[in-house]
């Protein structure tokens, strides 16, 4: 059952949208297309279907075929709608007391616009049921191994900084040595390795899942709309959009799924959770090392 802000695809859907709902049965050339249809996203009127289809790599009857899976009848009807939708205040942004921005060139402004709609797109395409799968992975647990690299290393240091308030037996990997291969010895049946994906993905985190795979440890990623290949050896796949509103990927929604889900673990928890909490507070009183 989809969490309630769950919407099926409709012939009125943003492309971003009808992407995310096709996103897991796409082809590797679809794949490559949607990466660059969602990289182009915020300027995608000023490109025309053979632009997109030599960015991805793909042939342009590939890029029909796509676009017309998605809904439309061409290429031309994705430019109009985007142009339409240029000119329209989205209720998400009403509700959140901002407005998109307009001609002024406000770049605060279209960074807020930006992250409030990956939040609410991601959220909407959230299945509640994963979510709450990943919760009780992390719970019943023997250990938890949290492995990221690049940008998904700040993704992973936090879930790392809020999981081991929560219970015992959690690892960051790499840890501070950066010895994957000892690091990742001891992952076994019974544990949970949880994995940060984004773009541009690191070719070590493919060796690291099938590590996983082959020893009967359950995986959990968190990635971003385009991937394919680690979504495939998961048991859980939480896909969070990062686009940015201009130089840089925006990792927003991300971090506010991770506190998500860690509250949620808090309460599945329970005493043991607030045990370890009032563990931890009363080394905090006695180093001394908080300001009070």
């Amino acid at each position: 059952m989809k969490s309630k802000f769950h919407k099926t695809a409709s012939m009125t859907s943003t492309l971003q949208e009808r992407i995310l709902a096709l996103q897991d049965s796409f082809t590797e050339s679809e794949q490559r297309l949607a990466r660059a249809t969602l990289e182009c996203l915020g300027n995608i009127a000023a490109y025309s279907g053979a632009e997109l289809a030599q960015k991805a790599g793909v042939s342009k009857a590939t890029a029909g075929r796509f676009f017309r899976r998605l809904g439309y009848e061409n290429f031309n009807e994705v430019r109009a709608q985007a142009r339409d939708e240029a000119g329209r205040g989205s209720p998400l942004y009403e509700l959140a007391g901002v407005r998109p921005p307009d001609a002024s060139g406000d770049a605060l402004a279209a960074h807020l616009a930006n992250d409030l709609r990956n939040l609410a797109q991601t959220f909407e395409r959230l299945d509640s049921a994963d979510v709450d799968l990943a919760v009780s992975l992390l719970a019943g647990a023997r250990r938890v191994w949290i492995a990221g690299f690049r940008n998904g290393r700040v993704l992973a240091q936090y879930a790392w900084a809020l999981l081991t308030q929560l219970r015992d037996g959690v690892s960051l990997a790499p840890g501070a040595g950066l010895n994957l291969a000892e690091d990742m010895a001891d992952l076994a049946k019974g544990d949970v390795l949880l994995v940060m994906d984004f773009r541009r993905r690191v070719t070590l985190l493919k060796p690291i899942v099938e590590h996983a795979n082959r020893v009967g440890a359950k995986v959990v990623v968190m990635t971003d709309p385009t991937a394919t290949e680690l979504p495939a050896r998961a048991d859980v796949a939480l896909r969070c959009v990062n686009t940015g509103s201009a130089v840089f990927d925006s990792y927003v929604a991300a971090l506010s799924l991770l506190n998500h889900i860690c509250s949620a673990l808090a309460r599945a928890l329970g005493g043991a959770a607030r045990q370890r909490l009032a563990n931890i507070e009363r080394l905090h009183d006695l180093y001394g090392d908080l300001q009070r």
